[in-house]
């Protein structure tokens, strides 16, 4: 979102957790950029209490304790959030307009009491689902206190903004129409000056760059390389697969890795984000991976940093959002419950990669660009500006 904010012509402040994790992996270098613009920052501790510390840490070896699913275990900074933002409030001035970002969704219910303690304009922005996402495991008990928080976010904001518009198609079908007209799609972005010139490596290369974890595997990739390796030994010479970024503990041997021919598959660890896009525009072609599903709504923002790349896409994903949007783009698209059409998406891919070598149009940005436009961060911006201040008229 730092993206999009950064093309909004009006006064921004951020309120973000103050703290950083022992684990914490984030781009220093990014993190500067995308405060560079911003009005006032205010930054609130996130802290837990001791006593609560260690009552998580004896319900995690049973499993994750029920409080971290209401609706996730941010919620403790909802009550500093508000607190600190009074004063805010408390100038005399116009009501800002406030923007809430979720996940966590803890954010909307900050969102939620100051819109019933100041009656202020509220967005409110959804990444993901939040009742309706496949992979939350909610009980009876979650399950029904989520949908209350949720159905109580949608009621009371005055927009709700989503990346897609499968996601308001799953989300907002359990609402009544006059709820489901509040919500617009705002689109994850792309900033096309970030992007270098690159030069093509030795081999043709095909990245994808991201975290694999969960259900979200290479396997798919995995399979299909066998089966074509096994019907035409030699199409693969020449080829390389990378992935850059971590495997999260996914046992990768299992799921066939040293079955592939040496060097066809390689894995690189995680990356700054400038890195990461000198890798995208090095590459011959990308590559997005998602887990099985009958559809999924789910728009990884990795594949419009793609998009922005200008190289062709091939996405091994459910019917859905990301599978639609490939098409649209003139990409191609396997499943990762289809072993054959992943297979028959991959042969076509390479042959286009290997076409677009002979004609030397590696540079050429791929895609058409009008939609290839419609993702930049640019316009993007103009619209989410637009959002803004209808509201604060």
């Amino acid at each position: 979102m730092a993206r999009v904010l950064n093309r909004v012509k009006l006064p921004i402040s951020l309120v973000c957790a103050g703290y950083e994790d022992l684990n914490d992996r984030r781009d220093s270098k990014l993190t500067v950029q995308s405060e560079s613009f911003l009005h006032e920052i205010m930054r609130v501790p996130f802290k837990r209490a001791p006593l609560l510390r260690y009552a998580a840490r004896v319900a995690h070896k049973i499993g994750r304790p029920f409080w971290e699913e209401l609706p996730d275990d941010s919620r403790m900074w909802k009550s500093s959030v508000v607190n600190r933002t009074q004063s805010w409030f408390a100038r005399g001035n116009a009501s800002p307009v406030v923007v809430t970002f979720g996940s966590p969704m803890s954010d909307h219910l900050i969102g939620l009491e100051l819109k019933r303690r100041h009656n202020m304009p509220w967005l409110a922005h959804f990444s993901d689902p939040w009742t309706d996402n496949p992979f939350k495991k909610f009980n009876w008990l979650t399950r029904n206190a989520n949908l209350s928080y949720e159905r109580s976010v949608m009621e009371s904001a005055n927009r709700l903004l989503f990346t897609s518009e499968e996601t308001i198609d799953l989300v907002m079908a359990k609402y009544p129409p006059s709820l489901r007209e509040k919500a617009v799609v705002v689109p994850h972005s792309f900033e096309p000056e970030q992007y270098p010139v690159s030069e093509r490596p030795e081999f043709i290369t095909v990245r994808f760059l991201g975290d694999m974890y969960g259900p979200r595997t290479p396997k798919p990739l995995f399979d299909a390389l066998i089966m074509i390796g096994k019907e035409n030994p030699r199409f693969l010479e020449g080829v390389c697969f990378e992935f850059v970024g971590s495997m999260c503990e996914l046992d990768v041997t299992q799921m066939g890795y040293n079955d592939l021919p040496e060097r066809l598959v390689v894995l690189r660890d995680s990356v700054s984000n400038q890195k990461s896009l000198e890798l995208m525009t090095s590459a011959d072609g990308l590559m997005v991976i998602d887990a099985p599903a009958e559809k999924s709504v789910f728009l990884p923002s990795k594949l419009i940093d793609y998009i922005g790349a200008g190289r062709p896409v091939i996405g091994i994903t459910p019917p859905g959002t990301a599978s639609n949007l490939i098409e649209r783009l003139g990409g191609w698209v396997g499943d990762p419950a289809n072993k054959e059409k992943t297979k028959e998406a991959l042969v076509s891919f390479i042959q286009h990669l290997r076409g677009r070598r002979e004609k030397k149009i590696f540079n050429e940005p791929w895609g058409p660009p009008s939609l290839r436009s419609s993702f930049e961060a640019e316009n993007v911006g103009k619209y989410f500006q637009k959002l803004v201040e209808e509201l604060s008229i």
